[in-house]
């Protein structure tokens, strides 16, 4: 009776046991035993649920936070192959990212490698989980989902979140490319043309490809060929190439002058007057990305 009340049971002796002492003690030792392993199960299967929900409401928390400080940030729509390696570029950059994935499996992936990065599970084609991302204070964002026609309705839903944004999208059919453009992208990238590109270069001008390789993914992944951009209230304005050293103050040479987005001057000549709006291409670590970008936007 002892054993029934402790264990719960909730029946008496029906089976006319109590006056078997072997039948007495291999019921008490099956109800303590029996018990004992639905308590266990239940136990370890709650804990696995209460802790998973926890874990991952923190962790969500812990995303949304980094989230809301960050500005002038990039965001990552899709961790597949091509996203996975736009996230490394920028993490050994040092540019701020969020990346935005539907797949819990990659996310754990990514994770792995890059435990601080934040990550928002969701539809990127969702206006909330955009906002969450905070694309109303970020700078670009890489439209790089598997579907053509996902990434169509991803740039036409974050250029109405925030008209400034610059996108670089994903097209696997060439087609794509003008509808892409003409729904706000500002710049397309399709894998399947770049990557025959990129054999033509290497049995034609190999040497030039190793040297971009190099910057792209060398041992130093502080150098790189980066880009800014000259601002209306810049001190620049109006000034020629020869009047400003670049050089001397900030240790780079300035490779090309781009003035529209398929103008660019290669080697400009010292006496090319800059003007707003102005790219300036150059070679440099990021230290000396800094200290061109606090040059250029001097006033």
């Amino acid at each position: 009776m002892t054993g029934i009340t402790l264990t719960t049971v909730g029946y008496g002796d029906v089976l006319g046991v109590e006056n078997v002492p072997g039948a007495i003690i291999y019921t008490i030792i099956l109800m303590i035993a029996g018990m004992g392993v639905v308590l266990y199960a239940t136990s370890v299967m709650t804990a696995f649920i209460i802790e998973g929900n926890l874990k991952n409401a923190f962790t969500r928390e812990r995303a949304r936070r980094r989230v809301l400080k960050m500005k002038n940030h990039y965001i990552i729509c899709g961790a597949g192959e091509t996203g996975v390696h736009v996230i490394k570029e920028m993490i050994s950059s040092g540019h701020d990212c969020v990346v935005i994935e539907s797949s819990l499996e990659k996310k754990e992936e990514i994770n792995n490698d890059f435990p601080e990065l934040p990550i928002i599970i969701g539809d990127a084609t969702s206006d909330a989980i955009l906002e969450e991302a905070g694309i109303e204070r970020a700078k670009g964002l890489v439209a790089a989902l598997s579907n053509d026609k996902d990434n169509l309705f991803l740039v036409v839903s974050a250029k109405l979140l925030n008209s400034r944004l610059s996108i670089v999208a994903k097209a696997i059919e060439l087609g794509m490319i003008k509808k892409l453009k003409k729904a706000g992208a500002s710049y397309v990238v399709s894998p399947n043309y770049i990557g025959g590109m990129r054999m033509a270069s290497e049995i034609l001008r190999p040497h030039v490809t190793n040297f971009l390789d190099r910057m792209l993914r060398g041992k130093d992944k502080s150098i790189r060929v980066e880009e800014v951009q000259i601002p209306k209230e810049s001190s620049l304005v109006g000034k020629r190439m020869r009047e400003v050293d670049f050089y001397k103050k900030c240790g780079v040479n300035i490779l090309a002058l781009g003035r529209g987005s398929d103008n660019f001057q290669y080697n400009p000549n010292p006496e090319t007057m800059m003007k707003e709006g102005d790219v300036l291409l150059y070679i440099g670590t990021s230290e000396q990305e800094k200290s061109l970008q606090g040059l250029v936007e001097r006033s």
